[in-house]
């Protein structure tokens, strides 16, 4: 083993408390020297009484001067000392601050202004897969990669201009290796406030991040299972059908609408026949499958506002709301009656099964609910007596009233093919200058009995049974013919007004009809308006959604009908492209003398303006209402004060002077 460095260390360290040592020595030989020349000097002087001797001050000199060098020596010392100290502190609190930053699960470092790194701890081997003693020198690009730099770049550069910043960085490849840090920067200022660095603290927050996502996810969870239960509560496990408790609410909740708005409603009690018997023959697996198969008849066969439930067994309730009278009630029943007749294959198995339907009616039965459904329940039975597959009314009235609805419904049937429905057109008026802008196509009967009957007496009837669609097609090439015989008598710009039903709407083919009407008519497209009820665009399917917006880009013109009572979805509005809204005539009704309506119609009206929507108020009567909406901002009118609906030839002289009387 070599000894040489260790006696060279050995004798660096000796040297440097002997070398002052020496030195304070040779200084105290001088001024000892110095001294007792000094002295021998001063005797001799006294002694012989001689001249003062000149070296004198030489030996003054040089104890002086030695004494200087002495002091100087000290004291030099003492500072080494205390700077040695100090040196030796400074190690001992870096090596602790050192060993305490290499044993952090943090990465620690240091950047200097070019972003290069000027210290960092171990943490970044394991975490970044950088040996901290490579770390001396390399940019944060070269150290994270250019794909995570890119990321932190802004929050760097916001830290190199003097903010403090934080923000969360991803790092490594997905899976398990993957790390989220939540990064601290607080920039390092020199004496003048400039940026010379920034100190970098990373912590992994990788734990917690998937905590937060396994929270999250439970919460879901849980809300699914929440609502699963819910469902569960109120639905029939096996048709997914509204349950008997949840009918009860949800009649509590028809009924006392009736009874508040005087309207009518309708419970139809359902019992399938021959029921058992398919059980019995076939088994439960069949006659479960077949429950399946008229809970989804039931479901296509009634309006999206009726309830339909299960109550039992093979037993369901349907709630008709909102119906014009207890007729709609019988011709709902026809219908469930012909779907339900129909026979179904289930596997290898033909079955059919016939249904028994009681119907009870509010307010003319009551209004209690448990009531009307033991009434609809005893009418059925009675429909089971008189032989099954068909429907009683609890009232023998009301027996008498449906027979003369069915009668209504095969003459509207004879009617549509002997050609008594027309129309008639009411002119649209633009109030602020007395000018015709469009005419609205409204539907009439002309029954060989009752006279002209308006669509209020017959529509719900052909709704229920099956007839309103082909009358929705004609009315709409009718009027479209119409459009185009008034543009080729001079008559133009013009909007003819077309309304459709939910019922067309939700047939899916009303932007093939409304194509088809205006290729076999001529009529431009920009002037014809669509006019659909605001209900329907409270919700709307994709598919109809679809067929709206194809309707516009052909060319013709979206309009939405009692606008404000439908609540629809206002930015669904505009993505349907409508151009107008017609304010609710019933609203119009109560302007300018009920504050409330008033203060409802303004509102609507400049709700509409500032989305660029045309505003219409129908069913203006008189001049008051005129002059409430010239004040309101709206300026197209329609109603008995301005001109009555009447047959094209009436109305078409009006059309061509443009002008309201």
């Amino acid at each position: 083993m070599d000894e040489r460095p260790i006696i060279a260390v050995s004798m660096k360290h000796f040297a440097r408390p002997l070398a002052p040592l020496l030195i304070g020595i040779g200084a105290a030989v001088l001024v000892l020297t110095a001294g007792l020349e000094i002295v021998s000097a001063i005797r001799t002087w006294l002694a012989g009484g001689g001249p003062w001797p000149r070296e004198l001050m030489l030996h003054v000199l040089i104890a002086g001067a030695a004494l200087l060098l002495a002091s100087a020596v000290i004291m030099n010392r003492r500072s080494t000392q205390r700077m040695e100290e100090a040196e030796s502190a400074l190690r001992q609190s870096e090596e602790r601050l050192r060993l305490i930053a290499n044993n952090v699960p943090a990465l620690i470092s240091y950047v200097d202004r070019d972003q290069r790194y000027r210290f960092s701890n171990r943490t970044y081997d394991e975490w970044v897969g950088v040996r901290h003693e490579s770390m001396q020198g390399r940019t944060v690009a070269e150290v994270f990669g250019d794909e995570a730099y890119s990321r932190m770049r802004p929050e760097i550069e916001r830290c190199l201009a003097g903010a403090e910043v934080q923000f969360e960085l991803a790092t490594g490849e997905k899976g398990p290796e993957r790390r989220t840090l939540q990064v601290a920067c607080v920039p390092h200022l020199d004496a003048d406030g400039e940026v010379l660095g920034f100190y970098v603290l990373a912590n992994d927050v990788t734990q917690l991040k998937r905590a937060q996502e396994d929270l999250r996810y439970a919460a879901i969870q849980l809300q699914h299972d929440a609502r699963r239960l819910e469902f569960l509560a109120h639905h029939d496990t096996l048709t997914g059908l509204p349950n008997r408790a949840m009918f009860a609410e949800r009649a509590r909740e028809a009924v006392t609408h009736a009874r508040r708005h005087q309207k009518n409603c309708a419970f139809l009690f359902l019992d399938l026949d021959n029921f058992k018997t398919v059980n019995d023959t076939l088994g439960h697996d069949v006659g479960d499958a077949l429950l399946k198969i008229i809970s989804s008849r039931l479901r296509a066969s009634v309006r999206g506002d009726d309830f339909i439930a299960r109550i039992g067994g093979d037993e369901f309730c349907v709630l008709l709301q909102d119906i014009a009278d207890p007729r709609e009630a019988a011709a709902v029943a026809q219908k469930l009656l012909h779907e339900l007749g129909k026979s179904y294959r289930i596997g290898e198995h033909q079955v059919s099964s016939g249904a028994s339907i009681g119907i009870a009616c509010v307010p003319q039965d009551g209004d209690d609910v448990a009531t009307l459904l033991r009434l609809a329940d005893l009418a059925m039975y009675r429909a089971k007596e008189l032989g099954r597959n068909g429907y009683q009314f609890f009232s023998a009235v009301l027996n008498q009233d449906a027979a003369a609805a069915a009668a209504m419904v095969k003459e509207l049937r004879h009617g549509l093919e002997r050609n008594e429905l027309f129309l008639v057109y009411q002119p649209r008026i633009d109030i602020a200058t007395r000018q015709v802008v469009g005419a609205e196509a409204l539907l009439r009967w002309r029954h060989p009995r009752y006279g002209t009957l308006s669509p209020e007496s017959f529509l719900p009837l052909a709704d229920d049974t099956g007839l309103l669609l082909p009358i929705g097609v004609w009315a709409l090439r009718e009027a479209c013919v119409q459009g185009k015989r008034w543009i080729d008598e001079g008559v133009s710009p013009l909007s003819v007004v077309v309304n459709v039903t939910s019922r067309q709407l939700r047939d899916g083919r009303i932007a093939e009809e409304v194509q088809a009407a205006l290729e076999a008519s001529g009529l431009p497209p920009q002037s014809l308006l669509i006019e659909v009820p605001e209900s329907v665009v409270r919700d709307v399917p994709e598919s109809l959604e679809a067929a709206l917006v194809a309707i516009t880009e052909r060319g013709a013109r979206l309009s939405v009908d009692d606008f404000g009572t439908g609540y629809a979805s206002l930015p669904m509005l505009q993505r349907l492209r409508a151009s107008t809204v017609c304010i609710d005539r019933k609203l119009i009704a109560g302007v300018p003398n009920d504050a409330e309506q008033a203060g409802l119609a303004r509102a609507l009206i400049a709700l509409a303006r500032g989305m660029n929507f045309e505003v219409v108020a129908k069913g203006v009567e008189s001049h008051a209402q005129r002059e409430f909406l010239i004040e309101a901002g709206c300026r197209i009118c329609q109603g008995d004060l301005f001109a009555a609906p009447n047959s094209p030839d009436v109305v078409a002289p009006m059309l061509k002077a443009r002008l309201a009387a």
